[in-house]
């Protein structure tokens, strides 16, 4: 191809909302390279996908899934095990605690002991993955490369999706400069794989580039603060949904407050049926200072299924607004639409209480000034502290919510009841700590985070092919006040 090419990497429908949909593809064909883009997704098989995202210059090839095996997953768990050995923020301590309590990784500090007397390259930040991407290679991704020759490839995590390890992997093979747009503020702190390092690295704030330089050995010049791109919407002026509107789209009762249960995957947390019947029972006994009603709105990878006992019951509103799609290798068969970004922005304007364990929705609830009750309580019976809820409230990245005051952390079911009470009758109470999340976390408060992205990633292609700077949005400045 006769134009630079960008290998764009979109593994799931979150990285689609999250990149894509923040307008990162169309402002890099608009730049002064006018370079051809790869768009290596499994949604690339979704019609509905591919019509949204078609142009001339626009190329879809399908992302497969990736297990490491063999040789790879020998040197993965050796990695591994160096990481999390280490100890190195309270989440991982957490987390190895948790693998120990199923027994999924074993013999920790054997292998951290005799991976660092034997090849220390691969217990240090800088180089832990130099080893594996010189000895594994993959023909897939290789053939990718020798078919579009790429100057620049765009990923969604910084190697924390195994889909895009493949591509990252290549990359290095090959000199080709790389970008993560890293998608969340815990990646840093509280997986159980170390990220990888790339040219370039996109965060949100100056504490997740701190963490990058400290716990993963990255120079403060390879990472760039840009803010939230998925979350530019809350901080645009503009016509809104009000509130009558919005309760009649969700079926809603005017009369009453709404209070909304955010969910998250089965798997981290199966008690959320416990905590439903905690507030309908509320609702039913008038423990609270107004009438209200409840909507659960159910994360991306929760089973709506498990909620049928509840469909039929006064007061409550259960919904799961994603557009199905393809499945991709990790098992997400949704896609996060502008109009879902939408939609949520709404839920958390018109809702007076909102209710979950432990979450991102906790920053976004409080961009909108809505209190937020934290469960920390384990259905009918405790559990374990590895496998209790209330080990999320020591995460380190939580801990950036809970020392703010930000938040209520309930511990049992009655002081659930009561806070979300309390918020009821005065929403006021802690708008200060909400105050400083936003602040803290989103950084840059304009709602020009995604044209920072693309500036950057612009930026770097203009580097690669030599030319003058992309006429791209400038950085506006930030830690603006709420």
């Amino acid at each position: 191809m006769s134009r630079p090419v960008v290998v764009v990497s979109v593994p799931h429908g979150a990285s689609a909302g999250n990149v894509l949909r923040t307008g990162l593809v169309q402002r890099l064909l608009d730049t002064t390279e006018l370079p051809e883009v790869v768009l290596i997704s499994p949604l690339v098989n979704d019609a509905a996908f591919a019509a949204e995202f078609c142009h001339p210059r626009v190329h879809f090839v399908d992302l497969p899934p990736h297990r490491p095996a063999g040789l790879e997953a020998r040197l993965m768990a050796l990695v591994q095990a160096g990481y999390i050995g280490s100890g190195v923020t309270e989440s991982v301590r957490i987390r190895h605690a948790e693998a120990a309590a199923k027994r999924t990784i074993r013999f920790v500090r054997t292998k951290r002991l005799l991976t660092s007397i034997a090849v220390p390259a691969m217990v240090r930040p800088r180089t832990r993955y130099d080893l594996i991407d010189r000895l594994v290679a993959h023909p897939q991704a290789e053939r990718l490369f020798d078919r579009y020759a790429p100057s620049l490839l765009v990923v969604s995590s910084p190697g924390l999706i195994l889909a895009e390890v493949p591509l990252l992997r290549t990359a290095v093979r090959r000199g080709v400069r790389s970008i993560a747009i890293d998608p969340s503020w815990d990646n840093f702190t509280n997986q159980l794989l170390p990220v990888r390092r790339v040219d370039r690295l996109i965060v949100w704030n100056e504490l997740m580039k701190e963490q990058a330089i400290d716990l993963h050995g990255y120079r403060a010049e390879e990472v760039r603060v840009a803010g939230t791109p998925q979350w530019d919407l809350y901080f645009r002026p503009g016509p809104v949904m009000g509130r009558d509107t919005f309760f009649q789209r969700i079926g809603a009762d005017p009369a009453r407050k709404l209070v909304t249960l955010t969910t998250t995957p089965r798997e981290l947390y199966s008690h959320h049926d416990q905590i439903l019947r905690v507030m309908i029972r509320a609702i039913s006994a008038g423990r609270w200072p107004c009438p209200a009603q409840i909507l659960v709105r159910l994360h991306p990878r929760d089973d709506r299924a498990a909620y049928a006992a509840f469909e039929n019951v006064p007061h409550v509103i259960i919904e799961k607004r994603f557009r199905s799609t393809v499945r991709t290798g990790d098992g997400l068969d949704v896609d996060v639409t502008a109009d879902n970004q939408r939609h949520l922005a709404d839920t958390l304007r018109h809702t007076a209480v909102i209710v979950n364990v432990g979450s991102t929705i906790a920053i976004e609830a409080a961009i909108f000034d809505t209190p937020v009750v934290n469960d920390s309580f384990d259905g009918e019976t405790p559990s374990p502290w590895v496998k209790s809820a209330r080990r999320y409230y020591r995460f380190t990245h939580y801990v950036n919510i809970t020392r703010h005051g930000a938040v209520r952390v309930a511990e049992t079911p009655d002081s659930l009841v009561e806070e979300v009470g309390r918020y009821l009758a005065d929403r006021s109470r802690d708008r200060e700590g909400r105050r400083r999340v936003v602040v803290e976390q989103c950084q840059y408060l304009d709602g020009r985070s995604a044209e920072r992205v693309a500036r950057v990633v612009a930026d770097e292609l203009a580097a690669v092919c030599g030319t003058t700077q992309p006429r791209v949005s400038e950085n506006a400045p930030s830690r603006q006040a709420v």
